[in-house]
């Protein structure tokens, strides 16, 4: 029965492929050659989409702002449309007499596909034009204004109000230490300012080792004794972003600048939560200076409690 079934399929193809001018030996080559492009730029959208998530979170599903449309994922879907178009453009192209609604429909999806892919750059281009545009980064080093300051401690507070309720240890400044930060001279600021929004985030970083009573200072100064020297060892208090405001690489813009400012040669240091921000750390991987920066992972704190039952 299955050898009839066989020979039935195989005798339908032929009269088609007699009736309309189609190769069907070419037809299979071209159809099973499309699987190549078809499932590379699968892999390419994927790999561009989550090349800076941690395998834990993929599994666990904590996907939610850590996809990023990249240049991989841009020729992914490109490279996959081709694949996917290859075995239709044959018909079109080098067959005769099909039905008129046939060219329409092969000719549709052509159409549809280009004018996304089009559509995909365009909103790339204008929302990194508008990024650009639209926000500037300005460093202070001292912030004595009411209404600056109080903007700022709005924006802090609100960052970490929530974050502070999933780590045992606390991850920011309270109102009083944050105020003291705003007046000190040895501690840098950084602000985005929005042309219509004004200040939508600021990001704090030290070389003076008073600011960071938490990190050991002995510790750099025996592992980098000539950078501590040089004062050129700087640790990263904080980041903040308007809750109105995130979602659009903003933070990333902040960290470049901060990075761009930094003496040559200079050592940046930073910690943070693992349960709150376990991705973190892969800033360093993103960010455009990306090739001319190494990360080394120092230490790991653990937190526990014992209750007496």
């Amino acid at each position: 029965m299955m050898s009839s079934f066989f020979s039935n399929v195989s005798a339908v193809s032929n009269d088609i492929a007699l009736h309309y001018g189609i190769s069907l030996h070419w037809f299979l080559v071209i159809y099973l050659s499309s699987y190549i492009p078809f499932y590379f730029g699968y892999f390419l959208i994927l790999y561009g989409t989550t090349r800076h998530l941690n395998f834990r979170d993929v599994l666990r599903f904590r996907l939610k702002n850590q996809l990023h449309w990249t240049t991989y994922s841009m020729w992914g879907l490109i490279i996959h449309l081709f694949g996917r178009l290859m075995p239709y453009v044959y018909i079109l192209y080098f067959s005769r007499g099909l039905p008129f609604w046939v060219y329409l429909l092969i000719s549709s999806i052509a159409l549809l596909s280009v004018s996304l892919i089009l559509k995909r750059l365009g909103n790339h281009k204008k929302a990194g034009e508008h990024r650009k545009d639209s926000v500037t980064t300005m460093k202070r080093e001292r912030i004595v204004d009411h209404d600056e300051t109080e903007r700022l401690w709005e924006i802090y507070n609100k960052t970490f109000e929530k974050v502070n309720r999933f780590s045992p240890c606390r991850q920011s400044l309270d109102r009083e230490h944050f105020m003291e930060v705003l007046h000190d001279t040895t501690v840098a600021k950084y602000l985005l300012v929005h042309t219509n929004a004004g200040i939508i985030g600021i990001g704090l970083i030290t070389n003076d080792f008073k600011n960071t009573p938490w990190i050991s200072s002995e510790y750099f100064q025996f592992h980098y004794p000539e950078s501590f020297e040089k004062r050129h060892i700087y640790y990263f208090m904080g980041l903040a972003i308007d809750e109105r405001h995130r979602g659009q690489h903003y933070s990333l813009t902040l960290i470049e600048h901060i990075i761009d400012d930094l003496p040559h040669h200079a050592i940046l240091g930073f910690d943070h939560s693992g349960n709150v921000n376990p991705m973190l750390h892969h800033f360093t991987k993103v960010v455009k200076q990306a090739r001319s920066i190494e990360r080394t992972h120092l230490d790991r704190q653990h937190y526990h409690i014992v209750k007496r039952v």
